[in-house]
């Protein structure tokens, strides 16, 4: 009976010390995690830290290099009957005399600025598909200096002048590559947009289904920025015929802005999927402006 009893102690001591000893190791992994994470976070802090010392040193050399104690650009009005945007440089050299001129050159067209107390100004209109890497010519008797400086680099002036929309299929799409030909699409259009300090804004948004170029189905938004379109479609095609879906958006300049969500030929083994960057701009007249075709 003693020994049976010393035995239960036994067990029972051990169970207790097993019980604490998971317990502290618990404990100690729980030390370990939380220690692991503040190392973690510590690294991530320290590398933006790096980061930025970084961009303020490339910085402060390009100050220091630069040819211009200031410089920049404004984007002005879109113009409508030109389909252009005026954009208006200026700059301030640091060593200016009564013979300083002060040019930009755009690719091989280079145009003389004009001077405005200690200031040089430029405004040149701009299609809203040009990228604009301007370099700085400094001449002063006889003697050139050139400069690309990042502060007067334009890279989406569509961006300034129209709204956008970010269009992405999520859900299930099918096809079938030998007859009877079909394609199935089944979920939701998720719409993101952006919208321009012109005011610019979107007043209707559709998405638009096409066979051989005839419109066979159309999915009226009831949104004009964020928002969701339920789909749901199952076609039945000959051989050759093209499908096309699309979202049709209009602005209020009245220009149409139309981005490809899918593309299908029946009978075409290799299906090229969704698209999701795929961007036209047409218009009023019909004209396009802007056309983005993701590769």
């Amino acid at each position: 009976m003693k020994k049976t009893k010393l035995l239960y102690i036994v067990i029972t001591t051990l169970a207790v010390s097993q019980v604490y000893s998971i317990s502290q190791i618990n404990s100690l992994k729980t030390k370990v995690e939380q220690t692991e994470n503040s190392l973690t976070y510590a690294e991530e802090g320290l590398g933006r830290n790096i980061s930025e010392i970084y961009s303020n040193v490339d910085r402060k050399l390009q100050e220091y290099t630069s040819l211009v104690t200031s410089c920049g650009y404004e984007i002005g009005e879109f113009n409508l009957q030109t389909m252009k945007v005026p954009v208006t440089f200026k700059l301030q050299p640091k060593t200016l005399t009564e013979t300083t001129v002060v040019f930009l050159k755009f690719g091989e067209e280079k145009i003389q600025m004009e001077k405005q107390g200690t200031e040089f100004v430029l405004t040149k209109a701009f299609t809203i598909k040009d990228e604009i890497f301007p370099t700085i010519i400094i001449e002063d008797m006889g003697i050139l200096q050139f400069e690309d400086h990042y502060d007067l680099r334009v890279y989406k002036i569509k961006d300034e002048v129209f709204s956008s929309l970010t269009p992405r299929f999520e859900g299930e799409s099918g096809y079938s590559a030998q007859e009877p030909y079909n394609y199935r699409m089944k979920g939701k259009i998720i719409m993101g947009s952006s919208f321009p300090s012109s005011g610019n804004s979107f007043k209707d948004i559709k998405y638009m289904v096409t066979l051989d170029d005839e419109v066979i189905k159309t999915y009226q938004a009831d949104f004009v920025g964020v928002g969701n379109i339920e789909i749901n479609d199952n076609f039945i095609m000959e051989g050759g015929q093209e499908l096309i879906g699309k979202v049709v958006a209009t602005d209020k300049l009245n220009f149409t802005h139309e981005y490809l969500i899918m593309h299908y030929v029946a009978g075409v083994r290799e299906h090229s999927g969704h698209y999701y960057e795929n961007e036209k701009i047409i218009a009023p007249n019909g004209t396009s402006i802007y056309d983005f075709y993701e590769r």
